[in-house]
């Protein structure tokens, strides 16, 4: 697989669904385990929307760095596929506020 990511001859259309097809089963992992885990951030919880939307606009380096644009493709299908899941708590994402009380915290 690295030597067609090297090369380029993957293609980005190919990338792309390579990328959407790793996020679905990562969220399916993620989905399966009862309850899903929450990761916190300096008091604050981290949606993986927000990750997949910083990893979808990773594309917009394409031509600017180094790297092959397969590579961006594939960082940009996992963001598209982590967006997709995450699309539910929207309204959540990027607001700077810390929470009020962890779920640890026993007050």
């Amino acid at each position: 697989m690295i030597p067609l990511l090297l090369f380029g001859s993957i293609g980005t259309k190919g990338a792309l669904i390579l990328g959407f097809a790793a996020s679905e089963i990562l969220m399916h992992y993620w989905n399966s385990r009862k309850p899903p885990p929450e990761v916190h951030i300096f008091g604050r919880r981290i949606h993986h929307g927000e990750i997949g939307t910083l990893l979808s606009m990773s594309s917009l380096l394409v031509g600017k760095v180094p790297i092959s644009a397969a590579v961006f493709g594939i960082l940009a299908g996992i963001g598209t596929g982590l967006v997709k899941d995450d699309i539910v708590d929207i309204k959540e994402w990027f607001r700077f506020k810390k929470n009020g009380h962890c779920k640890s915290d026993p007050s």
